[in-house]
């Protein structure tokens, strides 16, 4: 999953689909404007016996006109008789260019067609099946952003190439070409071009061209920094997904659950940065990891800190990015989403409220049916053997998940995140506090007490404390300019009364929780992380709740 993909040489791939006879028309599905000059720059025979002798091009914005070489040997559009550039309109052109293709030994690209109608239809859907233009070697290369502006009845007749967004290999050597062209006084060496190649994966060739073009103009050079930005401004055009940022901390952010992190790091984090050694087991690498536990006990930031540890880009799929209005509107955005993560691999894809994805439901309705397709889809494709990104999922509904979908070989661990014990939330005290943020404090902070009074709380209960706590006491100090007042303890405690957590509930969730780990956690390892709940008190969770509510009214 970390290694360097295998370059994919789709023109020859498309030249071979062709010979196949499947088909007059190769589709290739890209928006990247750089194939299309790839292809004609390579001119490959994309014929079934003879040589081809003529390429022509139908463009939905410039008409009509054929490819010439001049007699520096670049290629130069003009009319079929010689000339100007043609200007016709893509309907008035369509006759013209089928007499031509009927000519024989001619490759028609077809680019820029953004919407179609009938009349686009039926000639596409005729060339594809002609066995009289098959006879007389002639091709249509369509190029189209999406297969769906034409009905699945005319495209289920082409053949269907998907060049890659961009290769390794490619992204390289166009980095490096820029650099020595536009930015000869600033070099990145050999380290910094393979990060710079990692970072931009994703990205078109199209993108990467101009998003080096900027840096070189802000930056006076190629800026990692840069190319990052163009990349998540690129993706944040696409509702798709979204590129969760990485956070400045990797584990050590994450207070308590010290099992749950070291199974991890040993089982996910080390085999994914060391290829090589799980090579030498003959081990395939890690594929997919979900998180089950109440509302704000970390889940997702603990796949956050996963993403630092392992150095890896997180792309996140909302329901609600996905889930369209229209008939076959959130398959083809789920189809969508799957397409970036294939280009961006390695990285890390994280759903949250998974539940709404995972599960098989009946009836005959249309959200039923749109929810059983999506499952099909997430399930075919965790199960693809060539799928080189991480899965993570995130629920609170873990007994919603259907089985099919938490075997292992589509995923490695289903792991319990239970509201945090005392040593954890006094930990995720301090690390909100002292690290996440830097808050002046007096010297009477008494992290312990505040665990204790804070039985049954979750991580994000905990920061909702400090961040109130903060805000409170900065109030006051906006209040007189000559004073710079510090947060005490007596802060906390004050601020801590006004929380209404309901912790009864929680006792019960919490007990949930562990019963659901007996059946859908997969190692029992993982189930180390209630071990120092029990071990607190020799009381039970309920009459320890009514004892700390207790304490905080006496208080």
């Amino acid at each position: 999953m970390n290694g360097i993909q295998k370059e994919y040489d789709w023109i020859k791939d498309a030249d071979i689909q062709r010979k196949t006879l499947f088909s007059n028309i190769l589709l290739i599905e890209t928006d990247d404007k750089k194939r299309i000059s790839e292809i004609l720059e390579k001119k490959p025979k994309l014929a079934t016996l003879k040589e081809t002798e003529r390429w022509l091009s139908l463009d939905g914005w410039e008409g009509l006109y054929e490819y010439k070489k001049d007699e520096e040997s670049t290629l130069q559009k003009v009319t079929l008789k010689g000339g100007d550039v043609q200007q016709y309109g893509i309907k008035q052109a369509l006759p013209i260019a089928s007499k031509e293709l009927y000519k024989g030994k001619t490759v028609l690209v077809v680019t820029n067609l953004f919407k179609t109608d009938d009349q686009i239809n039926n000639a596409l859907r005729g060339w594809s099946t002609s066995e009289e233009l098959r006879e007389v070697d002639s091709t249509v290369v369509l190029f189209v952003d999406d297969r769906d502006i034409f009905p699945s009845s005319v495209w289920s007749h082409m053949k269907i190439i998907i060049p890659p967004k961009s290769t390794w290999e490619e992204r390289r050597k166009l980095i490096e070409f820029q650099q020595k062209e536009l930015s000869p006084k600033y070099i990145l060496n050999d380290k910094e071009i393979e990060n710079a190649v990692r970072l931009t994966a994703g990205m078109n060739l199209d993108q990467l061209e101009a998003a080096t073009i900027e840096s070189i103009i802000l930056k006076k050079g190629i800026s990692l920094d840069s190319l990052s930005h163009s990349k998540i401004s690129i993706l944040a055009k696409d509702p798709v997904v979204d590129i969760i940022q990485q956070p400045k901390f990797g584990f050590e952010a994450v207070g308590g659950y010290d099992s749950l992190k070291q199974r991890i790091i040993d089982s996910v984090v080390l085999p994914l940065k060391n290829p090589q050694v799980a090579e030498r087991y003959d081990m395939k690498p890690p594929r997919g990891l979900i998180l089950y536990g109440p509302p704000g006990t970390g889940k997702t930031l603990i796949m956050k800190c996963m993403g630092k540890e392992l150095d890896m880009s997180i792309l996140r799929i909302q329901p609600e990015n996905i889930l369209g209005k229209y008939v076959g509107e959130s398959e083809k955005c789920m189809r969508k989403a799957f397409d970036i993560a294939d280009a961006m691999a390695p990285v890390i894809v994280f759903i949250d409220e998974l539940d709404r994805f995972s599960k098989r439901t009946d009836g005959e309705s249309t959200s039923s049916h749109v929810e059983r397709e999506l499952f099909s889809m997430l399930l075919e494709k965790l199960g693809d053997e060539n799928r080189r990104w991480f899965f993570a999922g995130a629920t609170n509904m873990i007994e919603s998940i259907d089985p099919a979908m938490r075997r292992t070989g589509r995923i490695d661990s289903v792991a319990p995140v239970p509201y945090p014990d005392e040593k954890a939330r006094e930990e995720i005290f301090k690390i909100h506090i002292n690290v996440k943020r830097k808050l002046p404090l007096k010297n009477d902070i008494d992290c312990k007490l505040i665990a204790q009074k804070t039985y049954m709380w979750s991580g994000s209960d905990i920061e909702q404390l400090v961040i109130r706590t903060a805000r409170h006491v900065m109030k006051e100090d906006m209040k007189d300019d000559k004073t710079q007042l510090k947060i005490g303890m007596d802060d906390f405690l004050n601020i801590l009364k006004t929380f209404n957590i309901a912790i009864e509930d929680n006792v019960a969730l919490q007990k949930k929780v562990k019963e659901q780990s007996l059946r859908f956690t997969n190692d029992k390892r993982l189930m180390d992380i209630f071990e120092h709940a029990e071990k607190t008190t020799g009381m039970s969770k309920t009459e320890k709740a009514k004892e700390m509510m207790n304490r905080q009214d006496d208080e």
